[in-house]
């Protein structure tokens, strides 16, 4: 970013909001008989640095000055002064990076149903996260906790980067509540309220997670993961999404990284990155087998539309034919597919509501194998 363009970057910023990134990335303020310039240090190994901050706009030369500020604070953290704007014009977060390698990927696009499959797993990554800190659970029979759903709300989607293909999750930090709207933190809240916030404990949970699922199958100790009990259940629907993320079509190997925010940065958060290759996933596949509960089904009505028909191409040897149901069951956002096998009749209305766009209904057990999924016992409804 040319020096011109900072320049006309500074009137948005507030000295204020600058004021408050100095002392939350540990800027210590000396006292001064002046109350429109503040005096900032930071001692580093080898070095002291000062900046002169102006706390009101009557200075002629008061972009000037911003900008000696900012240029000494890039200095300082060996970052771009763009990267430092950008932490100043959006409320803090830590940024977590999904990246897909594969032979499909090298030149850093992915096919579209493949992207969007990637980001369904990522959001399930972080969902089932704040899921396992608010309820603790070897498996959430229903996705639905309210502190997890406002966390995921506010999650933002960044720009696409280089490498392969990496999908970028802004996770601002903010607090939740069961009962009342979760509370978004800012620039002025400390680093302490920051560190501790619900996001950090997400991002910080699920990086810890991973590090132990790789630690336990590399050392063949994969039952370290079922027999965790309390606060450090990791659940199966956690796994689940890791599967899924490992799952793209070729894919060598899902690379996770958290980018901490420089706001509540703490020198213990060690697991920054963690790679999986496909090796993992029988493994993988295994434990969540040896966690999840018996499926005795999920006894409900099924509204959504139908993806795919398939039968006998005789109708008048036709005793049955298959579906695929879309659908989103309780306080679930994503959608599901499930199979269905219906008699003649109801496979017959089911053609023409797949061939006019219509929904339907379908009552019936459904039962989850794997990764794949089956309503038994059906009848169907056509509803519009």
């Amino acid at each position: 970013m040319s020096i011109a363009s900072v320049l006309d970057a500074i009137p948005a910023i507030k000295y204020t909001e600058l004021q408050a990134y100095l002392r939350n990335t540990g800027w210590r303020r000396r006292e001064t008989s002046r109350s429109d310039i503040g005096v900032f240090l930071k001692e580093t190994d080898t070095n002291v640095y000062e900046v002169l901050l102006p706390l009101t706009r009557d200075f002629a030369d008061y972009r000037e000055r911003l900008l000696d500020v900012l240029e000494q604070i890039a200095t300082v953290e060996e970052r771009e002064i763009d990267q430092v704007l950008t932490d100043l014009t959006v409320d803090p977060a830590d940024i977590v990076r999904f990246r897909v390698v594969s032979s499909d990927t090298v030149g850093g696009t992915i096919s579209f149903l493949e992207g969007f499959n990637l980001l369904e797993s990522a959001k399930k990554a972080l969902f089932t996260t704040a899921c396992d800190l608010i309820k603790p659970e070897k498996y959430h029979r229903r996705l639905g906790l309210k502190g997890a759903q406002q966390f995921i709300e506010k999650c933002r989607l960044g720009q696409t980067e280089k490498g392969s293909f990496v999908a970028s999750v802004i996770c601002p930090f903010l607090n939740h509540s069961e009962e009342d709207e979760a509370q978004r933190l800012t620039i002025f809240n400390s680093s302490l309220d920051l560190s501790a916030s619900f996001t950090r404990k997400v991002t910080r949970r699920m990086m810890w997670a991973l590090a132990e699922v790789k630690r336990s199958i590399d050392r063949a100790e994969e039952n370290r993961i079922i027999d965790l009990q309390g606060e450090d259940i990791i659940s199966a629907n956690f796994l689940e999404s890791i599967i899924e993320l490992n799952s793209i079509k070729e894919s060598r190997e899902i690379e996770i990284k958290t980018s901490w925010s420089i706001f509540a940065y703490e020198h213990h958060l060690l697991n920054d990155v963690i790679r999986l290759s496909n090796d993992y996933l029988p493994v993988l596949e295994t434990i969540v087998s040896k966690i999840r509960p018996s499926d005795e089904g999920i006894e409900d009505l099924f509204v959504g539309k139908i993806s795919l028909t398939k039968a006998d191409p005789d109708a008048n040897t036709r005793s049955d034919g298959e579906i695929i149901l879309n659908y989103v069951l309780g306080d679930e956002e994503k959608v599901s597919k499930a199979r269905v096998t219906l008699n003649a009749e109801d496979y017959r209305k089911a053609c023409e509501a797949h061939l006019k766009g219509q929904t339907v209904k379908v009552k019936g057990r459904l039962i989850t194998s794997g990764r794949s999924k089956f309503i038994q016992n059906p009848s169907l409804e056509v509803v519009s």
